[in-house]
């Protein structure tokens, strides 16, 4: 029985186990490589035509966070103090995380949010660090 990968711009999309030929792509931009023989090629993988190699896809770390995440590295105190500022960037920051349905860490908002918390003393800038530090431990976990 025949292993071919399918491939779409470089990447190994999927796998097709059958006997006769080779299923047909769906469109030019997808390819279908036998790899019978060649059991170290496995979907997920970068697939270098010009070298008929394949390796591991980088590592993209994720960055979504939910917002009870958010809220569960906040120690109370910080929490209260945002929630009861009456500064305007941090009322926008507050208003911009309640309407969100989750928190993506790379959104410049985020930064902007946590830049306008430092500013305004509610947390220092090492406790931002710490912050953002421990949400991608969450996000990645």
């Amino acid at each position: 029985m025949k292993r071919q990968l399918q491939i779409k711009d470089g990447r190994v999309c999927s796998e097709w186990r059958g006997g006769g030929g080779m299923p047909m792509p769906p469109d030019d931009s997808w390819t279908f490589l036998d790899v019978t023989d060649r059991p170290e090629a496995q979907i997920g993988m970068l697939y270098d035509a010009a070298t008929d190699t394949f390796s591991p896809a980088p590592v993209v770390p994720k960055t979504r966070v939910t917002k009870s995440q958010v809220i569960s590295v906040l120690t109370p105190q910080e929490w209260a103090t945002a929630n009861s500022s009456t500064d305007a960037d941090v009322q926008w920051g507050m208003a911009q995380f309640l309407l969100a349905d989750y928190v993506d860490l790379d959104d410049p908002r985020f930064a902007q949010i946590f830049g306008a918390l430092v500013a305004k003393g509610i947390v220092t800038q090492a406790r931002a660090a710490q912050i953002t530090s421990d949400l991608q431990a969450l996000a990645n976990a």
